[in-house]
Order: structure tokens, then sequence, then C-alpha cells
């Protein structure tokens, strides 16, 4: 049966329309004309049956003042509870709100609650909402409850939970606020000491954390529980020297236990400190050989430690529509190469067999290896794994088995297969086989990596995986952004509603990306329109993606800016709004070609900039928003000011000199742009040199003399070459032909011949270099072009062969 189904929605109907599945009403689903032929089996709807529908679990309201009258203690508890079940978590905090105006909160109704929030693990919103309560001057708590040190300590492990999220600084107030309520001097308690300087362990405040030891060290406490907090928390700060000195007096006085050890391992394991981990495994093996210190710690290093990695490279390539993978990786090559050798010896290690869980993490290392470096690591290395290892082994895969491989699969960039899909194929035949061993496939996460799997892309460009703004990308016509969409994805998305499971933020995000990416823009606003019936927020995250988007597309483009920026204007204050909104309205601004729109958003954004780093102090508001002093300060304003007209761009470049702020490359780009639209060769060839120089000032490239008898000598930047720098070459050389001085552009080629194997310079620059060439009749420069230049060009494509074709029909 499964085989059918298989057949059936991997291959999509040749015939099959790009309209969307489902159209959203009044009524939440209506459906219309499929996209393909009406199915009787589908993938990830034989889960479902037909005769039983989900029953929704029934509404549970917060308690209101005027509900809670007669309500006691015990009945407070149990509202909480049915909440907790529910999952109603805001509710919980409304009811404990209003039983706190009516005076019938007790400290018992507060701890059950934070019990309760420390238990589940996504709700750090809610979480936040209660840690806000013990920090904020005027939260209104009974001071019974402020004063109650045990309850402190409930707050402090709640506050922990929030150390490694986007909500650390409350942990830092928690902790702020704790120290002006009690007098430390007069604290006695040692797990309030242990629970604070783990604390500040999590906040990386390590001199507090110094002062904080210093004063409990020569105290009459247990030093083995305050040393065991000290040591995590130093740990966490990276201070290795206080780490070894309190691992030597815990041995001095005989404390330092096996699970203190473990402790330690884990901290590090799980903060990606490869080096630290194996240092104390070593030791822990040498001080208890008795007992059993595997390795598993060490592959959670390494994992962890290439997913942080992973991150920074999606934030700074892949937002960019490049290829992870940077063309300098001594960090991921050394990481690469411990791994290699602790995996195959766990491989080869048949007295102590790997598990499921062992098996687990070297997948999850190799699929965000893949996603980084597809050649290096082929997902064919997961599967060598998955199907062969595994299955050899008696080692049953689980549900976190396949979800990797489904994820790894689905984000991978290694298929560049043009007529079909391949990672969504392959996403699909875990499904199948997920489906074969009893796993519930109905789940959000599995439709995560599905709806990942169908965002388009074209020749191994996977411009839209980490798609944040539309200016990032590389510059192209809209028109060529457009990709082709996998028809398939309007039936996921309607085998995902039927089994009555809506959107969710990723999903829905996901959906929105595809339909723009692809040009549906129709089905897109329709979706963005009807996003209310799946329960999701328009919050200001939502509208910086759709003005992203919609500066895709100049007809889209304008009408964000005339509809959804004045929707945006009713639904979000000025001090919800981030920097990175403002810029993809910006770009909407540039697509539609609009002047006046531009001028009033960035009056607007500047104003609440302002606004916003005057009032506020939570260094989570802050980081939405840029400095100065930073290049990403005037970047969005400098790029609309060049491509739209009536904007002043040398004002703004007159300022980014004044303040001196250090150039980036999205600034070089911009100028460099603003000189080639204005058609300036005298000003392109002066950047030229200035950027030249720079690179010998910033990064000790020392440039050669492109023309040494020339007066003054041209400077020539030395290899290796970035992105930016053969941008540079490739204009300069442009400016020069235009200005037909031929004997320089040849001199220029030869340097950069002398200097590469891989010549980046552009189809359109070569064909102006031929072409006056030819002009000039340089029969031998012509020769030297064929035979040296056009051979080091990294992407031979029809253009490059029918311009040597022509060469070669001049010479002859």
């Amino acid at each position: 049966m499964l085989s059918n189904l298989r057949r059936v929605i991997i291959r999509p109907s040749k015939g099959s329309s790009l309209r969307p599945a489902i159209q959203i009403g009044v009524h939440y689903l209506k459906r219309i004309a499929p996209v393909t032929p009406p199915l009787t089996l589908r993938a990830l709807s034989v889960q479902v049956p037909r005769c039983a529908n989900l029953v929704e679990s029934n509404k549970i309201q917060p308690l209101t003042t005027k509900t809670l009258e007669n309500s006691t203690p015990q009945s407070l508890l149990d509202t909480l509870e049915e909440c907790k079940k529910t999952g109603k978590m805001m509710n919980a905090i409304k009811t404990v709100q209003a039983a706190q105006e009516l005076g019938l909160a007790t400290p018992e109704l507060y701890r059950h609650l934070i019990e309760i929030l420390r238990s589940l693990p996504f709700d750090i919103q809610e979480c936040a909402v209660v840690a806000e309560w013990f920090y904020q001057s005027k939260s209104g708590l009974p001071e019974e409850v402020l004063n109650d040190l045990e309850m402190w300590k409930h707050v402090l492990k709640l506050g922990f939970k929030l150390g490694s999220t986007f909500r650390s600084e409350d942990l830092h107030r928690l902790v702020t606020r704790f120290t002006e309520i009690f007098d430390l001097t007069a604290v006695e308690d040692e797990a309030i000491w242990g629970l604070l300087i783990r604390a500040y362990g999590i906040i990386h405040k390590s001199d507090n954390l110094d002062v904080c030891f210093a004063r409990i060290e020569n105290s009459g406490k247990d030093k083995a529980m305050l040393y065991s907090s000290a040591l995590l928390s130093y740990a966490a700060v990276n201070s290795h020297e206080n780490v070894k000195k309190i691992l030597e007096r815990l041995k001095e006085h005989n404390l330092l236990s096996y699970p203190t050890l473990l402790k330690l391992i884990r901290c590090y394991g799980f903060n990606g400190d490869v080096m630290h981990t194996s240092e104390y495994m070593k030791m822990c093996s040498s001080l208890y050989p008795d007992e059993k210190c595997g390795k598993i710690m060490l592959l959670i290093a390494h994992k962890v430690a290439l997913e942080r990695i992973g991150r920074r490279l999606e934030w700074v390539r892949g937002t960019r529509g490049l290829s992870l993978k940077p063309a300098d990786t001594p960090e991921l090559d050394q990481l690469h190469a411990s791994w290699t050798k602790l995996s195959q010896t766990m491989l080869d290690d048949t007295e102590n067999p790997l598990d499921t869980f062992d098996c687990n993490v070297i997948l999850q290392y190799l699929t965000v290896a893949n996603r980084i470096d597809p050649i290096q690591f082929p997902m064919e290395k997961a599967e060598m794994i998955f199907d062969t290892y595994m299955p050899a082994h008696s080692i049953k895969p689980n549900e976190t088995t396949y979800l990797t491989m489904l994820k790894g699969y689905s984000t991978s960039q290694q298929y560049k297969d043009i007529q079909r899909n391949t990672r969504l194929n392959k996403s699909l035949e875990v499904v199948s086989r997920m489906q074969d061993d009893g796993i519930n496939t109905l789940k959000h996460s599995t439709f995560h990596a599905l709806f990942h799997a169908c965002l388009p892309h074209r020749n191994g460009h996977y411009y839209f995986d980490n798609f944040r703004l539309s200016s990032l990308l590389p510059a192209r016509p809209y028109t060529h952004n457009r990709l082709n969409i996998d028809s398939r994805l309007f039936e996921i998305e309607k085998i995902m509603l039927e089994g009555k499971l809506p959107h969710d933020r990723f999903t829905f995000t996901t959906m929105l990306t595809c339909l723009a990416s692809s040009g549906h823009f129709r089905a897109f606003r329709k979706r963005w329109n009807a996003i209310k019936l799946y329960g999701l927020h328009r919050d200001v995250g939502l509208y910086r993606l759709v003005f992203a988007l919609s500066s895709l597309n100049p007809n889209e483009a304008n009408h964000a800016i005339s509809v959804v920026r004045h929707e945006m204007r009713r639904e979000i204050s000025r001090t919800r709004m981030d920097w990175d909104t403002y810029t993809a309205m910006l770009d909407c601004c540039v697509t539609a070609q609009l002047s006046n729109e531009a001028k009033s958003i960035i009056r607007d954004m500047l104003r609440n900039r302002e606004t916003i780093v005057s009032t506020r102090t939570h260094a989570y508001d802050l980081s939405k928003w840029r400095f100065r002093d930073e290049p990403d300060y005037y970047l969005p304003m400098l790029r609309a000011s060049i491509l739209l007209p009536h904007l002043n761009a040398d004002k703004i470049i007159k300022e980014i000199d004044r303040k001196k702020v250090p150039y980036s490359q999205g600034i070089w780009e911009a100028i460099l742009s603003k000189l080639a639209l204005e058609n300036d060769g005298e000003g392109i060839r002066q950047l030229f040199n200035r950027y030249t120089m720079h690179r010998f000032e910033n990064e000790g490239k020392i440039p050669v003399p492109a023309r040494e008898a020339s007066s003054p000598a041209i400077p020539f930047p030395t290899a290796p070459y970035n992105a930016l720098d053969m941008k540079f070459i490739d204009v300069y050389v442009s400016s020069l032909v235009d200005s037909q001085d031929l004997s320089l552009v040849f001199d220029i080629l030869r340097t950069l011949n002398e200097q590469t194997s891989k010549i980046g310079i552009s189809n359109r620059v070569l064909k102006g270099v031929t072409h006056l060439a030819m002009r000039e009749k340089s029969t031998d420069e012509l020769k030297w072009l064929k035979e040296e230049i056009l051979p080091k060009v990294p992407h031979q494509n029809k253009v490059l062969k029918m311009l040597s074709k022509t060469i070669d029909y001049y010479l002859t």
C-alpha cells in the first residue's frame, strides 16, 4: 500500500495545476479543485481515521475577579492543573493575577505556578512573564511572597530556564532584584548561595562570581556543594584557570566525587568545548577507573561545536544566498579531523557497541556537516550509519533517528537536479519508513521538514533556505530570482490541515517563502490575509518577512507599502518595531521605486531608534537596533539613496567618513554601485585604489604594481581573492574598457593572471575586452586572452564558448 502511495506523491502529475489546494474562508477550510488527481492513499493521511475527528479539549477560561470571589485555595490549584493539561499557561497566569487582585493569592499558589512552568519545556514567554513579577519593583506582589527565601529558590531555578534563551536578561534582573531585597551577609542558606553562584555563571558575570565565591570560601558552609556549583559556573564562563584551582581544592579535601566530574564534563560537552571535555574525561577515567565514563559527551561536544559554527555561517553566508562553507576553514577542518578519528574509533570498538542514542548523535553531526559542506560530508555517510551499521548491529532506530534523517534530507544543499526535487523525494521516503515502523508522522516536526524541503532552489543555489532580506541576496533582476515551485507543496499543506494540524509559525513562514520566491503572490496574499484562522498573531517578525518577500516583485512591493504598511501601523506599536523591518520596507521602496515613501520610512526608523535607545535598557530590546558607529546603521539608507531618485547618497557617505565608521562589505558594494550607475570612471579608479590600500592596512595583503613604468604606480590587490575583491576588479576593468585604455586593461589582466588560477571576471566585461581588442586589431592580445584568461573563468558556459569561437574566427 505504501509503495503505491510513494509512487503517487513522489511523482507529481504532469498536468498538475499550481493553484493552492485549499481556499481559506469563513468556515475555516473550503475545498476547491485539488492540485493532483484524487488520492485514495496519501503518505501522511493514512494515520488519520476518517470516522474519528480529533476531539478538541474543553477550553479552559481564566478565572476573572467576578468568578473568583467564592474560590478556595484548592480550586485555584485545580485550575492551574487544568491549564497545565491543556497547555494554556497564559490562562493560568491570568488566573493568578486575578487572584492577586482579590487578595486570594497565597505563596503556595505562586509556588505551584512556578513549578508547573519549570516542568514545561517550551513556555519561555510565560516563564518570562512570571519572572517579571519578581524583578519589577511595581509588580504588586505581596510582601510575604517577595521576602520568602524559599520562594526565591524556585524563582531562581525558573530563571535558569531562561538563561540559554533570548530572555537571558530576565535572569540577570532576577539576580539583581534578589540582591536588592536580601542582605547577603545575613544569608546562611547554602542552597541559596549555590543557586546564586550558578546564576552568575549562566549570565556570564565572572566578576560577580569571583566576589561571591571569595565571600563564602572562608565560611563554614558545605564545601562540596558550593565548590561543585562554583566549578560549573566557572566552566560556563570559560574561566578555565579557576576550574583547575577548584578541582585542586576538591582533591585536597577529598571532595572530588565522580558525579561532580560528570557534571563538569556535561557542562563542557553541552557548551561545545571539545578540548576540555576530552581533558576531564581522561581525568575521570584516571581517578575512577572502575566507573564507566563513555565517550558520548565527547560526541555531543563535537556536535554542539559544529552546530554553533553552522548557525554562525547561516547568519553570515546563508542569508546572502551563499553556500555555507567559506574558503578558509581551519576551525572547521580541525573539528572534522577530531570527529572522524573519534567516531571511527567508536564504530570499530566491538567491546563497547554503540546504542541508539550514540547513533543519533553521530547522525546529527553528519547531517549538520552535510548542510555546511555537502562535498566532504555527503548524505551517503549518514545513510551508511542509518541503513548499514544500525541494522548490522541490531540497533533499532527511534523517532529521533528518523527525524534527524528527515531534517538532514530536507535541509541538505547537496542535490542539484534541475528536473526534480530530490530532497523532497528523500524526505518522503523517510516518512514512509517511519510509518512502516509505526511512528506517528502527523506532527508539526514532520511537516517542518517537508515544508522546508519544498523551498525552491536552482542549479545548486539555495537562496531562500536562510532568507532574511532580499537586499542581502545576490543582485539580479527579480524575474531571475523567481524559481519553480514543487506542486506537491500544496498537497502536503492539504494533508496537514485535514489532519487537524493548523499552520504553526514555521510552516506558515516557510509556505509564504515558497510562494513568494516562485512568484505566486496571489496565493501569498490569501494566506497572509487568512493568518488569524490558523491561530497565529501577526507580530513584527511576520511583518518583516512579508515586506522582505514582497520586495522580490515590483507590484507586490507597491502593494506592501500602500496596504500592508498601514495594516502594520494599526496592529504594531512603534515600540515593538525593529531595524530589520524598516530595512525590509526600504527594500520594497527600492523595488517599486517609491522615493517619497522611502523618505518617510527613513524618518520613522531614525526617530523610533532614538526613542528606543534612550528609553529601553533590556539587552534584547537594544539588540534589535543598530548603533551609530556601525556600518549596518547607514547601509539600508545608503542603498535606498543610491537606487532611488531624489535622495542624497553623498550626504550619507560624507557622514560615514566624518564619523570614521569602518566600511563593511555592504558599504563598499553600495559606493561602488553608485559610481557604476553614474558612469564615473575616474571615481571607480580612485575607489579601487582606496580599497586596495584598505586591504593592505587591515589584512596585511601587500599590493603589487600593475604597471611599474607608469607614474604614479598603479597598485593592484594580491591573492587570495574573495567575492568583493573580484567584484572590484571586474568593475575596475569595465571602467578601463569604457575609457578604451586597451594597454592598461591587458596589464591588469596579466597581473591578475599571475596572482590566481580562478579569474572571476564577468562575461559582459570579457566580451567588452574582446570587442575593444578587435577594434584595435590587437591579434596578439586576443590570442593571449583566449589561451590564458578564458580557460580560468570558473563557470564555463555557452557565452564563453561563443566568445572563444568569435576570437578564433577573427584570428583566422
